[in-house]
Order: C-alpha cells, then sequence, then structure tokens
C-alpha cells in the first residue's frame, strides 16, 4: 500500500490554525478552574474568620478594665423601730431618759438630725410598732465599708446574723486572723452588747449606734 500522501499548504496552514485555536481555549479553561477555585479558597477563609470573631469579642467583654473599681458589697437593707427624730443629741438623750421602757434604746445620728430606735430588723415585719406608743417602722442602709480597720466583713456579718450563736463566734479569734487593735476592740465590743442583751434587734442597734458615733466609720442613709 501507498501510505505517502500529498497535502496542499492550505491544508496544513488550516490544520495549524485549527491547533493553535485548541491549545488557547485549554489554556483558558484551565486558568478560569483555578481562579474560581482560589476565590472560593478566600470565601471560606473570610466566612471563617466572621464566624470565629463573635467568640473573641466574648473574651475581650469578660477581661476586667484596668482600674476598674469592684463592688464590695451593697449597703444593708435594714428597719429601725423609730420613736422621734431630734434637733440634737441632748434632745434625743432626754427624751430616751424620761422613759424606762426605752432603757434600751440608743441614739443614732443621719442627716445631721439625731433619731430616737429601740430596735433594728432586717425586714418590717420583724418590727411590732403602734400608734398608741407612737412609734413607726424607719427603713434605711448600712454602709460598714469604710469598717476595714475592724474588720467591715465581721460587722457586716454581724449585722446581718439571725443566728445569736453565730454572732458569739466572732467574739473569738479565728486561726490565721489579725489582732491588730481594731479588730480586737471589735470582739470586746461584741462580747459587751451580747453580754447586755441577748436579743438580735438590739445588738444591731448598739453595734450600729457604736460605729456610727464613737468609731464613725459605719454610715447611715435613707
Amino acid at each position: 500500500m501507498n501510505f505517502k500522501k500529498k497535502y496542499s499548504k492550505m491544508t496544513v496552514l488550516a490544520a495549524m490554525i485549527h491547533g493553535v485555536v485548541i491549545g488557547i481555549a485549554a489554556v483558558a479553561i484551565v486558568g478560569f478552574i483555578i481562579v474560581g477555585t482560589s476565590g472560593k479558597g478566600k470565601e471560606q477563609a473570610v466566612e471563617k474568620g466572621v464566624a470565629t470573631q463573635p467568640e473573641k469579642k466574648g473574651e475581650e467583654e469578660k477581661t476586667p478594665v484596668s482600674g476598674e473599681v469592684v463592688p464590695t458589697g451593697d449597703p444593708l437593707k435594714m428597719v429601725a423601730k423609730q420613736h422621734g427624730v431630734f434637733s440634737s443629741a441632748d434632745a434625743a438623750k432626754e427624751f430616751i431618759a424620761t422613759d424606762a421602757a426605752l432603757a434600751k434604746a440608743a441614739v443614732i445620728e443621719a442627716d445631721g438630725q439625731f433619731f430616737v430606735w429601740s430596735a433594728i430588723g432586717l425586714a418590717e415585719d420583724e418590727l411590732i410598732v403602734s400608734e398608741a406608743e407612737g412609734t413607726f417602722r424607719k427603713p434605711f442602709y448600712a454602709e460598714t465599708s469604710a469598717c476595714s480597720a475592724i474588720g467591715a466583713g465581721k460587722l457586716t456579718k454581724a449585722l446581718s446574723e439571725t443566728d445569736l450563736a453565730q454572732i458569739k463566734i466572732l467574739t473569738t479569734s479565728g486561726e490565721g486572723e489579725s489582732d491588730e487593735k481594731g479588730v480586737a476592740d471589735f470582739r470586746k465590743n461584741l462580747v459587751a452588747v451580747t453580754a447586755f442583751t441577748s436579743d438580735l434587734q438590739v445588738i444591731r442597734l448598739q453595734l450600729l449606734a457604736h460605729y456610727t458615733h464613737k468609731d464613725g466609720c459605719a454610715k447611715i442613709s435613707f
């Protein structure tokens, strides 16, 4: 058989052009595939970043701000049994002296006035008052955070305690506790008050009377 065959110049030229076109098309298709894959990868990376950003923000919010003051506790909300209010301490003391029933009462100074109280409760329904004796309930707040020298936590606990036995535990020194003068004096005062009365309402009253006047660290507000 004769395999030799002659092609015209036009046929050869057409074949070359056809090959070039096919090559360009192939390169273009491959290029589009690469670009598309790269774009999709970037998209996924962006989406991943957005998804994890809220968690990072949450962690930042939990970090304390430098210099931020951390609250040590809210003032104690309490209620007093009030017998009268006076413009001077002497007038309040004279009022107490004229009534034997007020032997355990105390004078409390607040807002430039002097209040005669005979009991302090943690809730209004703890106190019995009557119009006949001229008494009524007086809600107030006791702030003890400034009493750090005598152990503000101990004073707060003594004022808010509902068990006399727990208050008496505070009169003894615990292991590792400070023996500074202020803390030692607090224990002595607590011993004296609990010896004077076992009534928790009167104990609270006498402690507040001492630490709002003689010591001056406790503050009363309405």
